[in-house]
Parts: structure tokens; C-alpha cells; sequence
């Protein structure tokens, strides 16, 4: 009689998806909350008792765990202040499936019991958890449903040319009193003349090295969120994604098929379908076709300074990106030599030629000066002889980029990738545990992150704790790609139950041996 007269704290947990109607004097959250209270009294001689702390959400969506309410909710569990939480419908604690198995791990591992007022089950039996897991597959399923209606609904709308929102593109402004796009004259002529040079290109290689040559950038913009975004040179893929966009020739594409478009066209039709078909750029006119002939600004004049031989254009393709190198033509004959970046190499020669050639050389105009350019790996050391018979040398800076190697001998390795990913992880878990940051959108703006890139890097703390120290204590990789990526992570990551994550990590590191 006195085990079952001991007192049960209750926590009655609310919420709300919109805002509407919660000024009025009797609202949903009261309404909810009144019924869990009623609940409570009707178990009073069990001990059941209302603590009086609110856990309300008014206007948060049910479909992730960032409400301040839920967050106050679990930190009262871990501090061992609750004993039984209660909502309304299951719903209202979470639409998502995966969110809902997690806050039921948590409640089991800290002794809560979970109601729902008006779904009678009791998640202490198999019956019941049964019956809580179908009701709240139904309850995810309307969520999915309302996913696709907003969808359709932005088909309908692309379909009538609208713009439908993204980040804005060069020569376009979104239009302050609307969401149309209205054209930005001073970028719509940097646009044009980019379209122009293209023309003249043969390959998609020779237009970027001129686009790049003539100073333009890409489209400086502010976010609604206030962050300035600084235009920067283009590279190979946001040059083809601005020649291939058919915004410019004023039409909208959705899911592969075109439609005309309420913007004003930049460019003519005529143009547009000009430079694409001459560059070969749309895939469907690339089937078939016999891939160009790599190009590069130095070919057959390049030479390597070890040994005298040619270095020849090549280039590797990571990530759907082209990186081409100059490589020795004797390098399987013993030559020790190392490739260069062509991006490294031609970069610094037009800085070091346009103190004889002017300011932005051309393509052609370079050709035509440069008899020779000879380049040695081992002290990095650039020679040019001009056809009118000037010389001169510089060192090629060491690269400070992604991804570029900054030594030839690089003996000491680096730390994979997803050991930095799980320390960072770990570092901004404890940041917002500890209050010094409220959420997990405030870590998006420190860290310069969109907010489902910190969701994908904070996933990583579910992981059970000895696959995180592993993931942190991984050897340094001395060579090629690290043998464990986040992508590999991931749904080892999305496993709920700790065994079946161990189990999948294995598959991993079987992999990988």
C-alpha cells in the first residue's frame, strides 16, 4: 500500500504549431493542459501529482526537438526532478519517428513514464509500446502528407514561372515587396559580357580562363540573417552553373522541363542556346560526344626543371570537379619531379607577366609572349623566357588552400577528418549543455554553418561512447583519402540502439582493412 501511494511528479507538456490564438484568454496549451490536469486527479490515490513548472511551446513545429520548452523538459529528466510527463496527444511532443524512439530511450533510462491523455497506453508493457509506435507512425505519416502538399504547391508555382526562393543568382535581386526577381542592371551587363567572351571560347576550359582573366566575380549578396557574402572568382563549376541557368534567358526549369518566366530575360535566347550548344555544356547534347582534348595555358611550352623534358597537361576529377596538373613526361623513367596545380603555376605567372603585358593578359596575348617556362619541384623555383628574349625567375608560393599539399614531404600526416568532426561535435554539445550558447541556430551563426550542417555534425554525439573514442584516437593518415568518412558515419549514427551502431561500425573497419 505504500509503494503504491508513493507520489508520482508530473510534468504536463504542451504545444502548439502556430502562433494564432494564443493571445486569447483560453488557448490551445490551456486547453491541453487543463485535460492533463484533470487526468492527474483522477489518479490522485496513486500518488500522481502536477508539478507546478510550465513546459508550453506556442508556435514550434513538432517536427524537431529545438523548442525551448522540450529542452527545459529534458534537462528537469537528467536532474531527476520528473517522474511521469504527460501531453495531450502524442503528437504533441514530436512528428518524428526517429526524435520520439530517442525521447523514449531517454525517459526508460531516467525511470519516466510517458501518458498521452487521450491514447490510453502504458509504455511499461510490449502491448503498449506497440500501440504508442503505431499511433505515432500514423502521426508521422500526416506530417509526410503535409510535405507533400507544400510540395506540389511549389510545383504549381514553378510551373507558373515563379521564383520560389534560393540563393540569389548574378544579375537578379529579389524584389523587396514580393518574391519575384528584378534585374540588377550593373550585374546583368558583368553577365552579358561573361556570355560574350564565352562566345568566343571553344571549350568551357578556354571561357573560364578568360572569365577568371578579366576580373569578374560571382554575385555579392546579404542574407536575411544579415551575413554579407563576399563575391569570389569563379571556378570551374559556377562558371558552366551561370552559362547552363536558363533564368537568364527568362524562363523557370523545374524537375527537367522548362517553362517561360515572369523575370525579365539578361541575355537573348539566341545567345544563350549558342554558347550552350558551342560549349557542349547541357548533357544531353555531351551524349555520345568524344570528350575535348585537355587544355591548359602552358601546354608545349612547359618544361621540367629537373630533367629538361616536357610537363604535359593531365588532370584527376574529385568530388565532380576537374583539377588539372602539369606532370614530367619522364616521371615513369625516374624522374623525380612532382606535379604542379596548374592553378598554382598559371596564377602566378600572369601576376608576374602583367608587369610586362598589362593588367588582366589574355589568353592568346600570354600564349604569344611566353617562348618557355621551365619549373622545379624541388626548389620550386619558376624560370620564363619571353620571345623577345627576356628572362626572369621567381619561387612559386606555397599553396594555402584546400586540399592542396603544402610540402612534398608530408611525413608527419594529418588528422582524419571525422576525428575533427567528433572532437568539434563534442565541443559544441558541451557549449550549449553548459548554457554559453542557447541553441543550435546560435551555433549556426558563430560558426558561420547552416543549421543542417550542425544537425549533421551534432548527430555524431549518438553514437554510442567507445565508437566516439575511437572515431577521436584514429591514426594519422600518411596518405591518400582517410579509411573513415562522415558519410560512413551517418547511418551508423542514425542507429537508436547502441548495439545495432556497434555493429554497423564493425562493417566499417572490416571495410576498411
Amino acid at each position: 500500500m505504500e509503494e503504491n501511494r508513493k507520489t508520482l511528479r508530473c510534468a504536463i507538456y504542451t504545444r502548439k504549431s502556430t502562433e494564432e490564438g494564443l493571445d486569447q484568454d483560453f488557448n490551445s496549451l490551456q486547453a491541453q493542459r487543463e485535460s492533463a490536469e484533470a487526468y492527474i486527479r483522477s489518479q490522485q490515490l496513486s500518488g500522481w501529482v502536477a508539478l507546478d513548472d510550465r513546459y508550453d511551446d506556442g508556435g514550434f513545429s513538432g517536427a524537431t526537438l529545438e523548442r525551448p520548452a522540450v529542452k527545459e523538459l529534458l534537462r528537469a529528466i537528467e536532474a531527476g526532478k520528473i517522474d511521469c510527463v504527460l501531453v495531450y496527444k502524442v503528437d504533441r511532443l514530436t512528428r518524428s519517428l526517429l526524435d520520439f524512439a530517442r525521447l523514449m530511450s531517454l525517459f526508460d533510462g531516467h525511470g519516466v513514464s510517458f501518458v498521452s491523455v487521450t491514447q490510453e497506453f502504458n509504455t511499461t508493457t510490449s502491448l503498449g509500446r506497440l500501440t504508442l509506435n503505431i499511433l505515432f507512425s500514423f502521426a508521422q505519416f500526416e506530417r509526410e502528407i503535409i510535405s507533400e502538399r507544400t510540395r506540389d504547391k511549389l510545383s504549381a508555382a514553378r510551373r507558373k514561372g515563379k521564383w520560389i526562393g534560393g540563393i540569389p543568382v548574378l544579375g537578379y535581386d529579389v524584389d523587396p515587396c514580393g518574391g519575384r526577381l528584378v534585374v540588377n542592371e550593373q550585374e546583368a551587363l558583368r553577365v552579358r559580357e561573361i556570355f560574350t567572351l564565352c562566345e568566343k571560347a571553344r571549350t568551357l576550359a578556354a571561357s573560364f580562363t578568360e572569365v577568371n582573366a578579366g576580373g569578374h566575380k560571382t554575385k555579392e549578396w546579404i542574407s536575411q540573417g544579415g551575413r554579407r557574402h563576399e563575391g569570389k572568382a569563379f571556378t570551374m563549376q559556377l562558371l558552366s552553373a551561370l552559362l547552363t541557368n536558363v533564368l537568364y534567358k527568362g524562363s523557370i526549369s523545374h524537375k527537367g522541363t522548362i517553362y517561360p518566366g515572369e523575370q525579365e530575360a539578361i541575355v537573348e535566347p539566341d545567345l544563350w542556346e549558342k554558347v550552350n550548344r558551342t560549349l557542349a555544356l547541357n548533357r544531353s547534347s555531351q551524349a555520345g560526344r568524344k570528350h575535348l582534348k585537355q587544355e591548359a595555358l602552358l601546354a608545349a611550352v612547359a618544361r621540367c626543371g629537373q630533367c629538361g623534358a616536357e610537363l604535359k597537361p593531365t588532370f584527376t576529377t574529385r568530388h565532380g570537379r576537374r583539377h588539372v596538373y602539369y606532370v614530367c613526361v619522364r616521371r615513369r623513367e625516374g624522374c623525380r619531379q612532382r606535379p604542379v596545380a596548374s592553378q598554382d603555376l598559371e596564377s602566378s605567372l600572369r601576376e608576374h607577366l602583367e608587369k610586362i603585358l598589362g593588367p588582366h593578359p589574355s589568353t592568346v596575348a600570354i600564349q604569344q609572349a611566353v617562348e618557355r617556362v621551365s619549373y622545379s619541384s624541388q626548389t620550386r623555383t619558376v624560370q620564363v623566357a619571353l620571345r623577345d628574349s627576356t628572362r626572369f625567375e621567381y619561387n612559386l608560393a606555397v599553396p594555402n588552400r584546400r586540399g592542396a599539399h603544402a610540402t612534398p614531404a608530408a611525413t608527419t600526416g594529418r588528422i582524419p577528418r571525422i576525428s575533427r568532426l567528433m572532437a568539434l561535435a563534442i565541443k559544441m554539445e558541451s557549449l550549449v549543455r553548459e548554457g554559453k550558447v542557447s541553441d543550435y541556430t546560435s551555433l549556426a551563426a558563430i560558426g558561420h554553418l547552416s543549421k543542417p550542417r550542425v544537425t549533421q555534425i551534432m548527430n555524431l554525439t549518438n553514437l554510442a561512447p567507445e565508437i566516439q573514442e575511437t572515431l577521436l584516437f584514429l591514426p594519422k593518415t600518411m596518405l591518400g583519402p582517410d579509411p573513415i568518412t562522415e558519410r560512413q558515419m551517418r547511418p551508423v549514427a542514425a542507429a537508436v540502439d547502441w548495439e545495432r551502431q556497434r555493429k554497423l561500425f564493425s562493417d566499417v573497419l572490416r571495410r576498411e582493412q
